[in-house]
């Protein structure tokens, strides 16, 4: 998904015909009125009643409050010496914007922490229509623990992975909820996050933020994503873990009162094979990508 977290546009919707409008710019690019000639919609050959797709990055929440007074910021703080590295590792809420707050928190609470180590490598882009190299610049990203790739960050499993087969000190600290580091409220919790992990390697991909604080007075969803519509927009996701038998009308209002809020729903439900778990995050993560891709349609809201 790294292609829509460095994506340099700002994505509008006409409202009359749905026709997508994309603007390149270097921050959100909010239209001005009805005099603004780049909001020009060549499906009604006239100029749209334009709405921006998402939330603009600039207003995503500043930091989440977390179980256990673990506070998790949109990016990690970066030391002035590492600003070039850091512009390019992390994109709020992602998984690795996370793992790199989570390890901090840890080490402040004197536990163990894996050994990352990640790094950019920048090199000319090649040009596969021209077979050349251009003056555009393109950069890759590495993630190593004790000299392997990153569980936590680099696994694409394409099967689900047994207790014994996760290796991720992270993963376990995280998805332990009896341990004084976990975050997840239950079991059928914990093991969504633990194979979501496993299967969604990338330079960058949404982390499902585990009970955050987000509404007052209301229960903590299960689980938040920050979608990538462009590098200035996101989509808010609220993740929620149902059991079968739940009451349509309670769900139908808790529904509700997050979509009133600027959200996203998404429900998954835990089913009873042993396959479970694995299939709803594969789901997941394919509907996750898919949302981002809508995104340049104009289709985030269906």
């Amino acid at each position: 998904m790294k292609e829509f977290y460095d994506l340099c546009e700002t994505r509008y919707i006409c409202k009359r015909c749905c026709t997508p409008i994309n603007v390149e710019s270097h921050t959100f690019y909010w239209f001005s009125g009805p005099d603004d000639w780049r909001f020009w919609c060549p499906t009604c050959e006239d100029l749209p009643r334009a709405r921006a797709l998402g939330t603009p990055a600039e207003h995503l929440p500043a930091e989440l409050q977390l179980p256990k007074g673990f506070i998790c910021r949109r990016v990690p703080f970066a030391d002035p010496g590492e600003v070039k590295q850091a512009n390019l590792l992390y994109r709020p809420y992602t998984k690795r914007s996370f793992l790199r707050q989570y390890c901090d928190w840890l080490r402040l609470d004197g536990a163990e922490v894996c050994p990352l180590k990640s790094s950019v490598t920048v090199s000319a882009r090649f040009d596969a229509a021209t077979q050349q190299y251009s003056n555009e610049l393109t950069y890759e990203l590495s993630d190593s623990c004790s000299n392997a790739p990153c569980q936590f960050l680099r696994s694409r499993s394409l099967r689900p992975l047994q207790r014994d087969e996760i290796q991720c000190l992270m993963i376990k600290e995280l998805c332990d909820i009896n341990g004084s580091h976990g975050l997840c409220q239950t079991g059928d919790e914990a093991m969504i996050l633990q194979q979501f992990l496993t299967v969604t390697g990338a330079e960058h991909f949404p982390m499902p933020v585990p009970q955050p604080s987000i509404l007052k007075g209301k229960r903590r969803p299960d689980f938040i994503c920050f979608v990538p519509l462009s590098k200035f927009q996101y989509e808010m996701v609220v993740v929620l873990v149902d059991r079968p038998g739940k009451d349509p009308v309670m769900l139908e209002s808790e529904n509700r009162e997050y979509q009133q809020a600027g959200f996203l729903v998404k429900r998954i439900e835990i089913r009873l094979d042993s396959m479970s778990d694995f299939k709803v995050d594969r789901e997941l993560a394919t509907w996750i990508e898919n949302l981002a891709r809508r995104g340049m349609r104009g289709e985030t809201n269906q």
